[in-house]
């Protein structure tokens, strides 16, 4: 495959495999991303299901979130790294923690979700998207 983009755990035994760019890079800053990744907010990178290619053992937690819809986040059952989210909300992406995503990609955040759960101290980029929930 040519121009891959991947994300791995911290331990490798979890691999993501697009050859599609992301459909949209956002912030969360819900209080369920920040208590995750124990974080000021979490970002993401969303693709099409359909592009991506998941190896590997994952854990589920499944909650309900503060948008009411059912969320699903699958870590490495080895090593515990938070690697994707879902939501019965966008059925057909599935969300990479980009923290885990490997060189060259670039994170390029153009939306800014949840920012009314924002921490005082964050601050978020002029000309960046933002919304008081999640994006309608």
């Amino acid at each position: 495959m040519n121009n891959v983009i991947a994300a791995a755990c911290s331990c490798g035994e979890v691999e993501f495999k697009s050859t599609k760019n992301p459909v949209i890079q956002l912030c969360c800053h819900c209080s369920d991303c920040r208590e995750v990744t124990k974080n000021d907010y979490t970002t993401l990178a969303f693709f099409n299901r359909s592009s991506v290619n998941v190896s590997g053992k994952l854990s589920v937690q499944e909650f309900t979130s503060e948008s009411g819809s059912l969320t699903v986040r699958e870590l490495c059952s080895n090593c515990n790294s938070v690697m994707f989210d879902s939501s019965e909300g966008f059925p057909t992406l599935i969300g990479v923690a980009t923290q885990q995503m490997s060189a060259p990609f670039e994170v390029k955040p153009s939306h800014h979700v949840w920012v009314k759960s924002k921490l005082p101290h964050v601050s978020i980029p002029q000309g960046v998207k933002q919304f008081e929930k999640g994006i309608s």
